[in-house]
């Protein structure tokens, strides 16, 4: 039965500990919670094609950043792991029009508002195609304008929090949920920019759930 989803996770795993020192991601510091959600999906694919569009007008950087949070989650992913052949995930400009046979298809608007989700959608968001658990296709809508949680406040997002958004969606293309603490996790659900001076860090937290769910050769597993 086909389905559409957001985000997902599991546990961690002492068995998948980093081979050496990381620059892709943190060591978890906050252990108010172990793990992340799973969704109920993954990839059973050799490797996974992200194609980003963009409205026009919307500046080439935002393009540059969800490009870059594909390639942090494979880099982070690969050095975790210790495999630097596995996880193989690709990303490339393709207009709307173009994205036939793209596994991933991340869409940058240049507001909120013209989200296909809008009005119920007003903030980053990702659908999951699956069946039987097996992802299908996944679609992410992004936007560097969104709407504030108190319904009227329109932001434009810094660059840090934009790209927190490219990766935190990218999490729940590989399978990850939102984490039950509203905010201070990579996947929580919320992210306030008032109170964060940087993007959040890809953590062994999220590493470790998608170790699970994957194996150690990841998508090539």
């Amino acid at each position: 039965m086909l389905r559409l989803a957001l985000a997902a996770s599991l546990f961690v795993s002492l068995f998948f500990m980093p081979a050496f020192a990381a620059t892709y991601y943190e060591e978890q510091t906050d252990f108010d919670e172990h793990s992340v959600p799973e969704a109920g999906y993954r990839w059973d694919r050799q490797s996974l094609q992200v194609c980003i569009s963009k409205e026009d007008g919307v500046p080439n950087k935002y393009y540059v950043w969800s490009k870059l949070a594909v390639q942090d989650w494979r880099s982070a992913l690969r050095e975790y792991t210790g495999d630097a052949d596995a996880w193989s995930m690709s990303a490339r400009y393709a207009p709307d029009g173009a994205m036939a046979g793209c596994d991933v298809r991340v869409h940058i608007y240049d507001t909120y508002k013209d989200f296909p989700g809008y009005p119920d959608q007003k903030g980053a968001y990702t659908a999951v195609q699956y069946t039987g658990g097996i992802s299908d296709e996944a679609d992410v809508y992004l936007s560097p304008k969104v709407l504030h949680g108190d319904g009227s406040t329109e932001i434009d997002l810094p660059g840090y929090a934009f790209r927190n958004s490219a990766v935190h969606e990218m999490g729940h293309v590989l399978g990850l949920s939102h984490n039950a603490k509203i905010k201070g996790y990579l996947m929580s659900p919320q992210f306030d920019f008032w109170e964060e001076d940087d993007q959040l860090p890809i953590t062994t937290m999220e590493l470790s759930t998608l170790a699970e769910i994957y194996g150690s050769r990841g998508l090539a597993g």
